[in-house]
């Protein structure tokens, strides 16, 4: 049954607020008190479901409705802003609200007395960039709101990282002070407060923004659809279902190539497991991919399976004049391509790339990819430093030559069909399953990026003396494995146990481990060959 106390709240989110001070009866504690008030009225599912998304209002019109959506944090540089805790009425300051009498040009006047002024944070957040279309439906529920192009004209369209796309940036303003200073760069929310349309900060004369003054927020983890490890006990219903994601990513966006739709597989579930030791996701190249000017079909195919998934097309020009890292412009934090969530995946294509020069930036942009690809940072740019941030984005480069032409990743593997002609295409060619079964296949893959491995004592010793032996067994030191060989063999044993939903890497699995790398450098062996024949 739907509580009196929500209902309110979505009615008239002004005076429950107001209603709540005046319980409170002092400035001193509130907004924390607004946050555990609020959250507790919302926690039930159905009561969190009924408050309106922010993409079903229309913002031109809509003053202090009470609204929710999902956003990721671009820009927590500003400085915190001061409001009036308390109004000269009694009643309480704060989450724009002011002294009836009280006109935009004095709005932000201080009163004569500072003990009567609080500060919140400010910071800027953008709809999350990339987020795949069925995601609303899993976390909201059938009847979501999906996001829509916004009707205010966007006047920051620099703090997205698609600067082309068009998006909801919005200025949110934070009270509960615990709550402000935990926000950084990149977190994705769920942010639930009162709409309105404001001045940036306290600059009068710039234009209205969307504003949102937070009344409680929920942090989403990296998969943003909730998944648990292990989902599936049953070891041969698991071993099946893999089996056809395989089958579906390989016939559906690789021309049914299942050896790098397998590596594509672990590659995409990977995530940060350890910064020290480093344990990062290892980026895959597919070489040999053939080029065209329109979107792969594996970004479609992807963006089926993963909640984020940016395809990054490269061209000449876009290498030389956009901006792949943020950079701090006038005290402004401008957004950049690689400036996303963490658990995104991101399909690099460099088949767009024609012949010419490469300027400064270009060379500063394709460094900053590498670097996310090799260590997982991203510098962001001020006048007078840089500073690194940590990231955990999972990268594919589709290249048409053997390997790379810009980039080193940890794995190769050449592609290879016997037609290349469906590859690419709109997204409605893209064959897809069942409804059924593509929830069973974003269970199997969400899961897996949670996934913790082990290695039994008995097992760790037969990798060290198969490795060893193996070792011994080389025709030549230079075919000999090394310890380098041995570490990638183990993130991707664990990567194939995550893949499988079991937590212990058993022998089974290193032997696949195995079978997978000996058939990626039988082709890789092959194309050196085919080339040098040619």
């Amino acid at each position: 049954m739907v509580s009196s106390t929500f209902v309110d709240a979505i009615s008239d989110p002004t005076q429950a607020l107001e209603e709540l001070y005046a319980q409170n009866n002092a400035p001193d504690g509130f907004p924390a008190r607004v946050s555990a008030h609020f959250t507790h009225i919302f926690a039930s599912k159905d009561a969190f479901s009924e408050i309106p998304s922010i993409h079903a209002i229309d913002p031109r019109r809509t003053d202090r409705r009470l609204v929710k959506g999902r956003f990721m944090i671009q820009d927590n540089s500003a400085s915190p802003e001061l409001y009036i805790r308390q109004r000269s009425d009694g009643k309480c300051g704060g989450w724009g609200l002011v002294d009836a009498s009280t006109d935009d040009e004095t709005a932000y006047a201080p009163p004569r007395d500072a003990n009567e002024l609080g500060e919140n944070t400010v910071v800027w957040a953008v709809n999350i960039p990339h987020e795949s279309n069925w995601v609303s439906a899993e976390i909201d529920g059938p009847n979501a709101a999906p996001f829509t192009p916004p009707t205010v004209t966007e006047s920051h369209p620099h703090k997205f990282p698609d600067s082309g796309a068009r998006h909801l940036g919005v200025q949110v303003k934070v009270y509960d002070a615990t709550l402000g200073d935990s926000l950084k760069a990149t977190d994705v929310l769920t942010l639930v407060g009162i709409y309105s349309l404001e001045p940036v900060t306290a600059d009068i004369e710039s234009v209205h923004v969307p504003t949102l003054h937070v009344l409680f927020l929920q942090r989403l983890p990296e998969t943003l659809v909730p998944r648990v490890f292990p989902a599936f006990t049953d070891a041969s219903a698991v071993k099946s279902l893999r089996a056809e994601l395989i089958s579906w990513i390989a016939d559906a966006a690789l021309a049914g190539d299942k050896l790098s739709a397998e590596w594509v597989l672990l590659s995409t579930i990977a995530r940060v497991q350890s910064r020290t030791p480093p344990i990062l996701p290892p980026s895959l190249t597919i070489s040999n991919f053939p080029s065209s000017d329109t979107r792969p079909k594996l970004l479609f195919v992807l963006a089926q399976l993963f909640p984020i998934v940016d395809g990054l097309e490269l061209s000449l020009d876009m290498i030389n004049t956009s901006s792949f890292a943020p950079e701090s412009k006038n005290e402004d934090l401008h957004s950049g391509r690689l400036q996303l969530p963490r658990g995104s995946v991101c399909v690099v294509s460099e088949g767009g790339v024609t012949e010419g020069g490469i300027v400064q930036r270009g060379m500063q942009n394709l460094q900053a990819l590498q670097n996310a690809m090799s260590s997982q940072t991203l510098d962001y740019v001020f006048p007078f430093s840089r500073f690194s941030f940590h990231t955990d984005i999972s990268f594919v480069v589709l290249a048409e030559g053997r390997k790379s032409t810009f980039f080193q990743t940890h794995n190769i593997v050449p592609f290879k069909a016997e037609t290349a002609d469906l590859l690419y295409g709109p997204v409605a060619s893209v064959q897809l399953p069942s409804e059924e079964k593509l929830a069973l296949f974003r269970e199997l893959v969400g899961g897996a990026r949670l996934g913790k491995v082990t290695v039994d004592d008995d097992v760790a010793e037969h990798i060290q003396e198969d490795f060893v032996a193996e070792r011994k067994s080389a025709a030549s030191p230079v075919e000999a494995v090394t310890s380098e060989d041995l570490i990638r063999r183990m993130t991707i044993a664990r990567l194939i146990a995550m893949s499988f939903h079991t937590t212990v890497i058993s022998r089974d699995i290193w032997e696949q481990v195995k079978a997978l790398e000996s058939r990626r450098k039988f082709r890789l062996d092959s194309v050196v060959v085919r080339s040098s024949k040619e």
